[in-house]
């Protein structure tokens, strides 16, 4: 686990480095919930797809002969860390190139999260800029949980954040040979929505799924997410745990056939008296 977690904060560096974005949008509930208990630390890796409209200035197009509806349709990937004490948790992570934290309390059957990229307070030039505030996502939301025998777990989740996307920009360039391609520029909206969530417990991994709907406050549109989430605490340690829980097995089956042996040699021997007995009778 310690050389996960190593290569996990080198990952975090490498793009911290190399630039990264501030946009983002809710991480999981399901995998932050099963945080509680945990005496190692939860590693969660998802994927999700987002889809909905990115504004409301829907238009005609006469050169292609369409409505613009501005949708938006955005798979991405997040990998995160998270750590237990009590009922606390604190997590750490990267939603595509967006650095995030997410903290909250936990318990079996109901928590409360908050969230935020964290790139804005690593950028030195937003603080001689005047966007600081503006170019971050955060978030909250509340979790509920009802467990389902053993290994499943239903939950409902209730959220309000303040959500970003890059949106690609192409400007016009004049004069021959000229070129111009597109670049991200960050948009953010305001977001109040509402999800559940199924996670199944498997021996060394959970999986579980999650839909969210939000609505935007700031375009006056529907949006919504799937999330596939897979974590699991599985570490050196537990491989080495099961393979000498493996081998203690295998020893109990060969005591237990050598004590039945041994049973069956006793008897044996004591049928061979029994007959002698019974034949010194007789003579």
């Amino acid at each position: 686990m310690a050389r996960g977690i190593l290569w996990f904060v080198l990952t975090m560096c490498a793009l911290l480095l190399a630039g990264c974005s501030s946009v983002m949008r809710p991480p999981s509930a399901a995998a932050f919930m099963d945080s509680y208990g945990q005496d190692k630390p939860v590693v969660n890796m998802n994927i999700a797809l987002y889809g909905g409209d990115l504004d409301e200035d829907t238009h005609y197009n006469h050169d292609i002969d369409m409505w613009d509806d501005h949708s938006e349709w955005v798979f991405d990937g997040t990998g995160s860390v998270f750590w237990n004490k009590w009922f606390f948790s604190l997590g750490f992570g990267a939603q595509t190139v967006t650095p995030f934290t997410q903290l909250g309390i936990v318990s079996p059957y109901f928590g409360a999260s908050a969230w935020s990229s964290i790139y804005s307070p690593l950028n030195i030039a937003n603080y001689m800029s005047d966007n600081f505030w503006k170019d971050i996502s955060f978030g909250a939301m509340f979790i509920e949980q009802i467990p389902i025998g053993r290994k499943m777990k239903i939950g409902i989740t209730e959220h309000v954040s303040r959500n970003g996307v890059e949106r690609n920009l192409q400007e016009a360039v004049e004069g021959f040979m000229a070129f111009s391609f597109p670049e991200p520029h960050p948009v953010f909206y305001r977001e109040i929505g509402v999800g559940a969530f199924v996670s199944y417990k498997r021996e060394s991994f959970t999986l579980a799924i999650e839909f969210r709907y939000g609505r935007d406050l700031d375009n006056r549109c529907n949006r919504f997410a799937v999330m596939i989430d897979f974590w699991g605490v599985a570490t050196k340690e537990f491989i080495y745990d099961k393979e000498k829980e493996r081998e203690k097995r295998i020893k109990l089956q060969r005591e237990a056939k050598a004590a039945e042996e041994r049973q069956k040699e006793r008897d044996l021997e004591s049928l061979e008296e029994y007959e002698k007995w019974q034949r010194g009778e007789e003579e």
